[in-house]
């Protein structure tokens, strides 16, 4: 656990300020140009390790059974559309709620702006997320938030969350990059918790996952009354939610991995599909979920943690980091 000099975190997904982000997608990859880019080709060798070192920039992916676990070793996923994420979990490209990489620089550097990926509002009907999002109240029930903290060491310093801004559209922008890629080829398994209600979605005949949903707040009286001058208690569900970790995953959520497998072995096919995000980016509207963040601290950071707070739709992919 780090401890924080501005506040210490017993449980992050409920204690994160808001922020605000801002960025077109299109300029992310002017700005990283000369900065950390997680999606360039020189971090290519990075997937399918657990800790790889690119220059001064060493990245480290981990996982954990609950919140009272140790954090063990995972193993980084990479693509140079999205940038980094963690294998395994609910999606096999991206940091889930179970999940965090932790990059570590030479020296002590001010981070000035970070840019995430696959971060979205509006999951809700492909995914049934809705009301997931108990994190940020005055956002859409179905926005996806990031969590980073920037670290001294082992201190962490200030944490924040980081919400998505853009819909998330009917068609991959991935798909868009290189139709090998295939919607929902990342999916391993997925988990919804809805009030009193968990929700395992496992391999069937329909692998477009879309469920019923009402509001939660639709019968929030009558459920209140129920418990009316009776002495409650919360519970901590992690120990529930650990017991899906042996649910049937889905077998189409290592596709895309062994696509990008591939790739990775080729320089000239990672240079073209670098290309093409590229041209997609400034020639067609459609997200991909990049977001931009400047951080208005100045403070000394020798490295960050990004991790999924629980009580939020959410998992997405570090694309970079810009450093002074």
């Amino acid at each position: 656990m780090f401890v924080s000099k501005i506040k210490k975190l017993a449980l992050a997904s409920a204690m994160l300020p808001v922020v605000s982000s801002a960025g077109i997608a299109a300029t992310i990859d002017s700005e990283l140009a000369q900065q950390i880019d997680f999606r360039a080709q020189a971090f290519a060798g990075c997937l399918n390790q657990e800790s790889c070192t690119v220059g001064s920039v060493t990245i480290q992916a981990e996982r954990r059974e609950d919140q009272n676990s140790p954090w063990l070793a995972a193993s980084l996923y990479w693509d140079p559309i999205d940038g980094l994420g963690v294998q395994d979990g609910a999606q096999n490209d991206e940091i889930d709620i179970d999940e965090r990489i932790l990059v570590s620089f030479g020296e002590a550097v001010t981070v000035k702006r970070i840019w995430l990926s696959d971060l979205f509002v509006s999951e809700d009907v492909r995914y049934g997320t809705y009301g997931a999002d108990r994190l940020l109240p005055d956002l859409p029930a179905d926005t996806e938030v990031a969590g980073v903290s920037l670290l001294d060491g082992d201190v962490e310093l200030i944490s924040l969350a980081i919400n998505g801004e853009e819909r998330l559209p009917w068609a991959s922008f991935n798909q868009e990059v290189d139709v090998r890629f295939r919607e929902n080829g990342d999916l391993r398994r997925r988990v919804i918790v809805t009030g009193d209600t968990i929700r395992v979605m496992i391999p069937g005949d329909d692998l477009l996952l879309s469920a019923p949903t009402q509001p939660l707040e639709q019968d929030e009286d009558k459920q209140n009354a129920l418990f009316a001058g009776l002495e409650t208690v919360e519970l901590d569900i992690t120990d529930i939610l650990q017991e899906f970790s042996d649910a049937p995953v889905f077998e189409v959520g290592s596709r895309n991995f062994e696509i990008i497998k591939a790739v990775s072995e080729d320089p000239e096919n990672i240079e073209r599909l670098l290309q093409v995000a590229r041209q997609k980016r400034d020639t067609i509207r459609m997200s991909n979920g990049e977001v931009g963040h400047d951080l208005d601290v100045d403070l000394k950071a020798t490295g960050l943690s990004f991790f999924a707070p629980f009580s939020a739709s959410n998992d997405f992919s570090i694309a970079g980091i810009i450093v002074e």
